[in-house]
């Protein structure tokens, strides 16, 4: 039985085969532009399909030992831990049956990647990667496992967060992997300080509510795409690094008032549960809140 999750057509919708057997096998992460998809155990088979193609591009990395894969009738062999892109309209499919293999795929729709393409490059050509595997950047997979994260539990900002993910991917993969395309950055003609300072001020007032990364670039005028350059550029951190830090600076002042459940600050800081609160928390600190909590005391 053929298991797949991919883009369909031009909105973008989201179909499943089996929708109890792949939750079985797979985490997966997606927005309107990216989905991602990976292998929870060794995947117990895998037989040769069809060929088949997608409306995207289609990004594989093979976390383990890796089955030959045929791309418009040429055969590729997939090293571990490379990455390995195919084009919107490729003809791909496993060259051999595999068993036992641990993959991650994602797939970004063709709009955004241009997009950002046009955003921060000189060349605005249509973009075709070429079909070969590059090391994959220690960076991605990060990336994707918070994407994954953040997509599932759906905190307050999360759509911001999965925007800021899947243009920081979208920028790396157009950085790291071979393509058509000249990739000289476009200058940064100019920076404003005050403008990248409103946007701050936005981000602290907007710790427990929902907002898109348009909507924090509008309020400087500047796309999308620029805006984040010249908020690394102003700040030394990405968007989303920078509203996490926020959150998390608020949850430690909050605990060090002695005055809060950890819950109630959880929930002020726009954490919907406690178990990712305390993920984040202890990644950026070295500690769970409660042992935080502890100390403060």
């Amino acid at each position: 039985m053929e298991v797949v999750k991919k883009f369909l057509g031009k909105n973008q919708e989201i179909s499943s085969v089996d929708e109890t057997l792949f939750n079985k096998l797979f985490f997966i992460g997606a927005n309107k532009d990216l989905l991602v998809i990976k292998s929870k155990i060794p995947l117990p088979y895998q037989d040769i399909s069809d060929q088949h193609t997608h409306d995207n591009f289609e990004f594989t990395i093979p976390l383990s030992h890796s089955p030959r894969l045929l791309i418009d009738s040429k055969e590729f062999r997939l090293p571990r831990r490379n990455i390995f892109p195919s084009n919107p309209g490729q003809f791909h499919g496993p060259a051999e049956v595999a068993r036992q293999h641990r993959i991650i795929v994602f797939q970004m729709s063709p709009n955004r990647i241009q997009e950002i393409a046009a955003s921060l490059f000189l060349d605005k050509s249509k973009i075709n990667f070429h079909n070969s595997p590059t090391p994959i950047d220690f960076h991605i997979e990060p990336l994707i496992e918070m994407f994954i994260d953040e997509s599932n539990n759906k905190q307050a900002g999360y759509e911001f967060i999965l925007d800021n993910l899947s243009s920081l991917l979208g920028v790396k993969l157009l950085r790291e992997l071979k393509s058509n395309l000249y990739l000289r950055e476009k200058p940064l003609n100019h920076s404003s300080k005050k403008d990248i300072n409103r946007a701050i001020e936005y981000l602290h007032a907007n710790i427990n509510q929902d907002f898109s990364l348009a909507d924090l670039a509008e309020i400087t005028g500047f796309s999308k795409y620029y805006f984040m350059r010249v908020f690394k550029n102003e700040t030394g951190k990405t968007p989303y690094r920078y509203y996490t830090d926020i959150k998390i600076e608020k949850a430690i002042e909050l605990l060090k008032t002695n005055k809060y459940s950890i819950t109630d600050i959880c929930f002020f800081c726009g954490f919907k549960d406690h178990s990712h609160f305390s993920k984040v928390f202890k990644s950026k600190t070295g500690m769970t809140p409660s042992s935080f909590n502890t100390l403060c005391q």
